[in-house]
């Protein structure tokens, strides 16, 4: 998987998830700034994910699903837009038609992407083809949360009054999400190791003997998990328990080195996952 397939992914997951925080949120307490502000850094999020894909989508030879993926994004830029613009008008009701069309088309953009941005992921089995698309919508909700959790932290500097709970909303989740993500990547482990080892391989020696060059997936394969998704799951109970303490900015703080870790685990699994098909 080249780099740019890897940012792909990426950035419509983490889109995906980030609007999910949206649906959870309180629109009266937090206001519509707030709002406003999240839908134009979701516009941009798209917005790069769409200079991703517009191209091959807009080519007269592409592929079905490059066109799927890139009238996806579009729908999902466009309702963004119009939620953030909306936002202050007071009409509710037009806010959350347009974020529940953005997250159709963003929840498609992230299906349509983890079906096919993969080459080698035609030709898994049923099994195998479900925990890539369970593991994508894992990895959604893992970048959503912690980023969201994260940016509503910072929030609390420019608006001191602010309820603890509105924060709890977002990290009370966490730990749950984590457990989700790590089981979905230990039953890919578990289901397709043999992916992993390659053709006529019995263990990971055997894999690095005769492909040297593998050595960068054995790497990410060994860290991907403890790094990206064990220690922030450790640091997500943390952060459960300073919000219950009312600490916002220690809160704010594990919050910011969760997403550092998250970041760069799930680029580590984006990278093994386009090698050898397998989600992480």
């Amino acid at each position: 998987m080249s780099v740019a397939h890897a940012a792909l992914l990426f950035l419509v997951q983490i889109a995906f998830g980030s609007m999910l925080t949206f649906l959870i949120n309180d629109r009266d307490a937090l206001g519509p700034k707030y709002f406003k502000v999240s839908g134009w850094i979701m516009v941009g999020i798209y917005g790069l994910a769409g200079w991703l894909c517009w191209g091959a989508a807009l080519d007269p030879a592409a592929l079905p699903w490059q066109q799927q993926l890139g009238i996806a994004v579009a729908l999902a830029t466009v309702g963004m837009l119009g939620f953030s613009s909306v936002s202050g008008w007071d009409q509710p009701l037009l806010e959350r038609v347009l974020l529940l069309g953005s997250l159709a088309a963003g929840g498609w953009a992230v299906a349509v992407s983890a079906w096919n941005v993969v080459p080698l992921a035609v030709g898994l089995t049923d099994l195998e083809r479900a925990l890539v698309l369970a593991s994508a919508f894992a990895s959604s909700l893992v970048l959503g949360f912690t980023t969201w959790g994260m940016i509503l932290g910072h929030w609390y500097l420019v608006a001191p009054g602010l309820e603890i709970k509105h924060l709890a909303k977002l990290v009370d989740p966490m730990p749950w999400i984590f457990a989700l993500q790590i089981l979905v990547s230990s039953a890919a482990l578990w289901f397709m190791w043999d992916h992993v080892l390659g053709p006529g391989n019995t263990s990971l020696d055997d894999a690095l003997s005769r492909s040297p060059e593998r050595v960068a997936d054995v790497l990410f394969l060994w860290v991907r998990i403890p790094v990206g998704l064990i220690v922030p799951g450790v640091l997500a109970v943390m952060t459960g328990i300073t919000v219950k303490m009312e600490k916002t900015q220690p809160a704010t703080g594990i919050l910011y080195a969760m997403c550092v870790l998250v970041y760069m685990g799930d680029l580590m699994g984006k990278l093994v996952e386009g090698s050898t098909a397998v989600p992480l």
